[in-house]
């Protein structure tokens, strides 16, 4: 099987986004930075408010609203982040290759992703997790990185599902396949 299609910009930004929130490590530092942080401007500024003799019912209640907006505000501003870093990483020279045209051709054993400057081979075994969104299949072939397909690469629901049932064919953990 041989499929031919064009990465673009946004099918990197949605394979950042999907890996952010799907990652249970991220999640954690998340929560764990939205905690934080309110905490910190809560404590803080009741503690600096107490220290400059401010301390009132209308200052609690502004430290209170600033860690509430710190604590629901950072999903949304770390997901900014993570577009507009997505974003500068395409822009460098040395990473213009990730996107435009490829091919990706499955074989017996292995599968070869070929495009400009780039033709890399993977054993089927070397397929860690597969994961999807809605116009995406991700194949991770490490921790951090994956070849993205997407769904418009396929003629049919047919070939899509062939090319699914070929590349998760190694992984044994059900919970590992999208």
């Amino acid at each position: 099987m041989e499929l031919h299609y064009d990465i673009t910009k946004q099918d990197y930004i949605d394979f950042n986004l999907n890996y952010f929130v799907n990652n249970a490590m991220v999640q954690r530092s998340i929560l764990m930075t939205r905690i934080a942080t309110a905490v910190l401007v809560l404590v803080g500024g009741t503690v600096l408010m107490y220290w400059v003799k401010g301390l009132s019912v209308l200052s609690v209640a502004v430290y209170l609203a600033l860690a509430a907006l710190c604590f629901f505000g950072t999903p949304w501003y770390m997901k900014r982040k993570v577009v507009k870093n997505t974003e500068r990483i395409l822009r460098n020279a040395n990473n213009k290759q990730l996107c435009g045209p490829k091919t990706l051709t499955l074989r017996e054993d292995e599968f070869e992703l070929s495009g400009e400057n780039e033709d890399t081979v993977y054993k089927y075994e070397a397929v860690q997790r597969t994961a999807t969104d809605a116009g995406h299949y991700y194949i991770f072939v490490d921790e951090f990185s994956a070849v993205i397909v997407p769904f418009s690469a396929f003629a049919d629901e047919e070939q899509k599902k062939a090319f699914y049932k070929r590349i998760t064919a190694h992984i044994a953990d059900e919970a590992l396949k999208c």
